[in-house]
Parts: structure tokens; C-alpha cells; sequence
């Protein structure tokens, strides 16, 4: 698996965490590119979005077959949307007073 984003970002980010871990993929085996070279050239990160990207790739073969999933996120503009739809969400119900993961609201249809 392999996870690129700004360079200023230093963690690996909780989105590939958990994709590794539903493929049954321990933190150490995610790849973390943050050099901007490689995220233009191998990756086909625009050099306008180096600042503001995610990009996710995960990669299952074998001797015959080979599936490969991309997601690539560009700019600011989806991080405000999805930021929105979650105000929105929160704003639409009574919640306990705890922290909730977003993939709560996914499951619960709230968003």
C-alpha cells in the first residue's frame, strides 16, 4: 500500500491505517511518499497540488492477476466539502457528548 500527501504532513494518515488494516496489513507495511520528485513523476501528483493532495493506492497480485485501486484527492475544495456535509451531520442530531469517527457517520447514513 502506498499513501502520498503534503510533504509538511508527518504522520501516516488515519484513512490508509485503516485501509491496510482491513486488507490485514500491518502500519509498517504502508508507504509513505513525501518527496515532491516522486509525487509528480510516479505518482502524477499535480505540481499545483503538491501542497494540498491525497493519494492512496493499493495494490493485490498474484502470478496471473493483478488489481490495482487509486483514490486521488486534489486541492482544498473536497477537504471544505466534507467538512460541510459533517457540520451539517452534527448539526441534524442530538450526539453524545464523545468523540465519533467519520466512518460512523458513513455507516449510520448521516452523511
Amino acid at each position: 500500500m502506498t499513501e502520498s500527501h503534503q510533504a509538511e504532513k508527518t504522520s501516516i494518515p488515519g484513512t490508509a491505517v485503516s485501509l491496510a488494516q482491513s486488507l490485514g496489513l500491518e502500519r509498517d507495511e504502508i508507504r509513505s511518499v513525501r518527496d515532491p520528485a516522486e509525487q509528480i513523476g510516479r505518482l502524477q501528483i499535480p505540481q499545483a497540488c503538491l501542497a494540498r493532495h491525497a493519494y492512496h493506492r493499493i495494490v493485490i497480485e498474484d502470478s496471473s492477476t493483478r488489481l490495482s485501486f487509486e483514490t486521488k484527492v486534489f486541492g482544498r475544495a473536497p477537504y471544505a466539502d466534507g467538512l460541510a456535509k459533517i457540520i451539517s451531520a452534527v448539526r441534524a442530531r442530538e450526539l453524545e457528548s464523545r468523540r465519533y469517527n467519520i466512518i460512523e457517520f458513513v455507516k449510520n447514513g448521516w452523511i
